[in-house]
């Protein structure tokens, strides 16, 4: 289930975002969950404590206390993945943004079809912020970050994720296809591995919730050179 967090001082601007969220995913028969904070000391302290695991996180700009530039700075500096989305009445803080990664500007007084426009551009499928998986009536919403692995038994595969384990039919090729993020590293024939949650790579990778994904036999030395390689560029 996709997770939303609207973070607003003002009650009423936190209940048009739901209310047109709410009706956007319901035309498209979808399923979400809404977090409401009405500061963004409230949203750090829940995300210290929780983490959340929202997707997608709505943050006001100008509110009292810490305002939604340095809400997303802290957040960030604990790991924060999500798409943050700011609500402003200005546009002057796109540098701020960039800092920050921030996924889009909403201008207030809030327009419906802006922010139904920004949606589409998070699920664009080349570059997507979040990932879209339709079965049947049925539709699994999730960041790539939150995927730790992904298992293959022919069309039927086992996406670990940081809160549980989704069953989806369909082939690993044309999934790891859509997750084209540099982190996402095919490992072995029925496995996808995000190497932003490997803990340690020997024979195997060991994740950070510790389970282990095997690399393949025959490949294992150039496998795990890309592992490093990739490690190595990150950090610089």
């Amino acid at each position: 289930m996709l997770r939303i967090a609207v973070c607003d001082d003002l009650s009423v601007e936190r209940e048009k975002i739901r209310h047109i969220l709410e009706e956007e995913f319901a035309s498209g028969n979808m399923a979400a969950e809404f977090l409401e904070f009405d500061s963004g000391s409230a949203l750090v302290s829940a995300w210290e404590r929780d983490k959340l695991a929202a997707q997608i996180i709505f943050l006001d700009i100008y509110m009292d206390g810490i305002d939604g530039v340095e809400t997303a700075r802290r957040l960030r500096d604990m790991g924060c993945k999500s798409a943050i989305i700011f609500l402003t009445s200005t546009p002057d803080f796109a540098m701020e943004g960039y800092e920050v990664d921030a996924a889009g500007y909403l201008l207030k007084p809030l327009e419906e079809e802006n922010l139904r426009q920004l949606l589409k551009r998070l699920f664009k499928r080349n570059n997507p912020a979040l990932l879209a998986l339709r079965q049947g009536n049925q539709v699994f919403t999730l960041a790539p970050s939150e995927i730790i692995y992904v298992e293959s038994n022919r069309n039927r595969l086992l996406i670990h994720t940081l809160e549980d384990t989704i069953t989806y039919y369909g082939r690993l090729d044309e999934l790891a296809e859509r997750l084209s993020g540099k982190q996402f590293l095919r490992c072995h024939q029925s496995y996808l591995v995000n190497m932003d949650r490997v803990f340690a790579a020997g024979d195997d990778f060991h994740m950070e919730t510790g389970d282990v994904v095997p690399i393949r036999v025959r490949e294992r030395r150039a496998i795990r050179e890309k592992y490093f390689r990739y490690i190595m560029e990150k950090s610089l």
